[in-house]
Formats: structure tokens, C-alpha cells, sequence
């Protein structure tokens, strides 16, 4: 008996699930309106929505910017920039940027007597404002008076500096330059500036504004040229006193002609052992042309001296950087 009851009810329930559908179709969303007639008359339908945007399927928004036919006179966006180290002169902060690597070789020329003196110095960015770089003397070919000919004498001369920059217009600087053989070592310290005036014209100097020993008795290492070197080193087999150090304030300008081709002229005043007897003043033009982002090419026509012909020198550098 129960097991009939239970067959009869499971034959009802699919009964049930089978005409719910059709049940649910055949009942109006909404009950007719009168002027239909009933449930037999027709429905009204709303109209279609206008549509946006052409037969294409893109959108129309009448607020957005067109491409073909632009206002001329409406705001546009600045161009972008490019970035990363400017090939302007004027533009290049004082400090390489992170991660950036630049070597250079330098020459120097002196006509008389004979003498090419050869350097190399590096930098890296540690981060956009510290910096640290390394400067060797390679050499220099000249007579040094020991067999009577010109001949190339290998540099013993090598430094480190450390350059932090403050703001975008001034970045101190500390050095360590020392000389192997004999062993001396001494200390430079600089506050390099660059005062900009616009894309075309800045102030700048002040890279090594003080410098002395560190080891008595022996003398200060010159970093550009191995001619001096040996030359105070000879002084000290003869007992002869040296400069402890010096005093030198040297600043100049620079002006960009073009965008990868700017000049530069530099004067300088050297108080030689911290002493105004012996100021001799300097002089340097240069110009450095940019051919790609990455190299530099430099040329320089200089004097040590202005009070010394001899002195007067010409020279280039080339820097890559990576």
C-alpha cells in the first residue's frame, strides 16, 4: 500500500516539473490592457533605443577627442620627453644618474718641450646623487733627462673622489689622489657647481677648490701629469722643500650652440702653498661635441700658466658611457 502511495507520488512530482515551464510561458509578464482586447490581442512594444556609435560597433561619446578633424586651436597635451642622461650640455646634472657607468681617456699635448701626457678616469652612480670615481695617470712621453731622449714614462699616480650632490646646483666633492713610488698620498676638496639660465648658457667651477699633503716631508700627487711627479720627486733626494698644498678657485661658463655641440672657457687662480706670492692664473677653452648619447668628444686649448709660454698645451678627451 505505502509502496503504491510512494510510485503515485513520484509520477506526480514529474508531472508537476514537467508542465511548470510550459505554465510559466503561457502567463503574461503583465496583466492586458484594455485596449488590447484581452489576452488574445497584440502587445505594444517600446521603441528601439537610439543608438550609440556607428554601424561599426564603436562607441560615440560626443565629449571625446577626435583624431581626424581636431580643433587647431584646442589645448594639446605636452609632448613626451625622453629621458635618461640629456645630450645637452647645459641640461646634464652634476651627477651621473644610478646605475650609470662614463670612462674617459684624456691627452695633453705641450709643444716644448716634448711632452704627452696620457689619463684615465671613471665614474658609476650609485644612486641619482652619489657618485664615485677613480682617476689614473697612465703616463707621460717625455725627456726625463735620465738618457737624453724622449721616451714614455709610465704613471705612478692614482685617485679616488666621492661627489655628492645637494641640490640640481651644487654637489661637494672629496678626493684622495697618491703616488706609489715614492709613496705620498694627499687630499682635494671641491664644491662643483652649475648655475643653469635657460637650455643655452650655465655657471660652473669650483671642482677642486682646496688641496694639501697628508704625509710630511713628501708632496702632493699631481693626477694630470707624471712629468710633475718625477719632478718633485727628484726634489725630495735633494732635501728641497715642497708646497704643502694650494688654493685655487676656478670657474668659467658654458654655452650650448646646438644640441649635441657646446664651448666652455674657464679661468682659474692657483694660491700655491696657501701662499698670495705665487698666484698663477690659468686659462682653458674647450669644446665637446655629442655625436650619440652614449660618447663625448672634447678638444681643449689650455695654459698652467698665463705667465709661462711653456705651459700652453693642447688636448682632447673621449668618454663613453654604459
Amino acid at each position: 500500500m505505502f509502496a503504491r502511495m510512494l510510485r503515485a507520488g513520484i509520477s506526480l512530482a514529474f508531472v508537476l516539473l514537467l508542465a511548470a515551464p510550459a505554465a510559466a510561458q503561457a502567463i503574461p509578464d503583465d496583466p492586458p490592457s484594455d485596449d488590447t482586447g484581452g489576452a488574445g490581442g497584440e502587445a505594444e512594444l517600446d521603441e528601439d533605443p537610439i543608438p550609440v556609435g556607428d554601424d561599426r560597433g564603436t562607441e560615440e561619446n560626443p565629449d571625446a577627442p577626435r583624431i581626424g578633424d581636431q580643433d587647431p586651436d584646442a589645448p594639446r597635451a605636452p609632448a613626451i620627453k625622453p629621458t635618461g642622461y640629456p645630450v645637452n650640455e647645459i641640461l646634464r646634472p652634476i651627477t651621473l644618474p644610478d646605475f650609470t657607468s662614463e670612462i674617459a681617456l684624456d691627452l695633453a699635448i705641450y709643444p716644448s718641450p716634448v711632452d704627452v701626457e696620457v689619463g684615465l678616469r671613471a665614474r658609476y652612480g650609485i644612486t641619482r646623487q652619489a657618485q664615485i670615481g677613480v682617476r689614473y695617470g697612465v703616463g707621460g712621453l717625455y725627456n726625463d733627462g735620465k738618457q737624453d731622449k724622449v721616451r714614455w714614462n709610465t704613471g705612478k699616480a692614482v685617485g679616488v673622489d666621492f661627489t655628492y650632490l645637494i641640490t640640481n646646483w651644487i654637489a661637494p666633492r672629496i678626493g684622495v689622489p697618491m703616488y706609489v713610488d715614492p709613496f705620498t698620498i694627499g687630499l682635494e676638496l671641491g664644491a662643483p657647481v652649475k648655475f643653469r639660465f635657460g637650455d643655452k648658457f650655465a655657471i660652473v667651477g669650483f671642482e677642486d677648490v682646496v688641496s694639501f699633503k697628508l704625509v710630511k716631508k713628501k708632496f702632493l700627487p699631481d693626477l694630470r701629469s707624471e712629468r710633475n711627479n718625477e719632478n718633485l720627486a727628484d726634489l725630495l733626494d735633494s732635501q728641497t722643500l715642497t708646497s704643502d698644498g694650494y688654493v685655487r678657485l676656478d670657474f668659467g661658463a658654458v654655452y650650448q650652440l646646438k644640441p649635441n655641440l657646446a664651448i666652455s672657457g674657464r679661468f682659474g687662480i692657483t694660491f700655491d702653498d696657501f701662499d698670495g706670492d705665487d698666484s698663477p692664473s690659468t686659462l682653458r677653452g674647450q669644446v665637446q661635441w655629442t655625436p650619440k648619447r652614449q660618447l663625448d668628444l672634447t678638444g681643449v686649448i689650455a695654459a698652467d700658466r698665463l705667465d709661462d709660454a711653456h705651459s700652453f698645451h693642447l688636448g682632447g678627451a673621449v668618454a663613453v658611457r654604459i
